[in-house]
């Protein structure tokens, strides 16, 4: 089992790319997408795209920092600041997100949760403003947690809405780490900021690794393929501290 587990930290060490849900530290912690009550939590995320193999010059580099505090027993919330995608080589403060998030209902042991989400993300030049709303249904038992998350975004700027939603199989080391697959129809997955990132694609496949290091810090990778209109494939990494 730790052989398994150092496999799971050293693939999280790998560049990578992120979406909205699968979280290592919620997932381990057996609750909903919403954060502890009055815990201060910050991540750090970089994700890497490869449009084509054969032109890495054309590779894109987004990041961003997130803050998260749990407001109440059955809402968190979320602010974040980044570089917006773009060539590998640039990097700007110039994107951030606001995000809440609610929980409707849990059962009483715990073993399926229903939240509600809200989160509008833009740039500081007032040039692009999406809202996504989504509702993460989450269900868990000793080893496995499943999660069925549909989600609706709105672009104002083309005042166009697109349905989507993303799904996970997910298996708990002893509490220590997961290691999962997932899969999405124009919709993110692993990040803690929307949009269509890692493979640019309404079809992707996923490979999610995440690991409990210490007391307080926590490692998660994603590994995306697209499957239709897509970039070749990308990278997510992110680093969770509890403060």
């Amino acid at each position: 089992m730790k052989k398994i587990i150092f496999i799971v930290v050293l693939l999280s060490l790998l560049p990578t790319n992120a979406y909205p849900c699968f979280d290592t530290y919620l997932f381990l912690r057996k609750g909903s997408m919403v954060y502890p009550y009055k815990s201060l939590v910050l991540d750090l995320n970089a994700e890497y795209s490869f449009n084509s193999m054969s032109n890495p010059q054309n590779d894109m580099f987004f990041s961003n920092g997130n803050l998260y505090y749990g407001a109440a027993q059955n809402l968190s919330l979320q602010i974040s600041l980044g570089s917006g995608e773009k060539p590998r080589n640039d990097f700007k403060l110039d994107s951030y997100s606001l995000r809440g998030v609610y929980n409707l209902y849990s059962s009483n042991v715990q073993d399926y949760t229903l939240d509600v989400i809200a989160e509008h993300r833009g740039l500081f030049n007032g040039t692009e403003n999406e809202l996504t709303i989504s509702l993460p249904n989450i269900f868990q038992n000793t080893e496995i947690t499943y999660v069925l998350h549909p989600t609706a975004s709105f672009v104002f700027e083309e005042k166009d809405i697109a349905i989507g939603g993303h799904t996970g199989l997910f298996y708990n080391f002893n509490e220590s780490g997961i290691i999962g697959i997932g899969g999405e129809y124009a919709s993110v997955q692993s990040s803690s900021s929307a949009g269509q990132r890692i493979t640019q694609s309404e079809f992707a496949v996923s490979i999610f690794l995440g690991a409990h290091l210490g007391s307080s810090i926590y490692l998660q990778n994603e590994i995306a393929k697209g499957l239709a209109n897509s970039r070749d494939f990308g990278f997510a990494l992110t680093t969770k501290v509890i403060l």
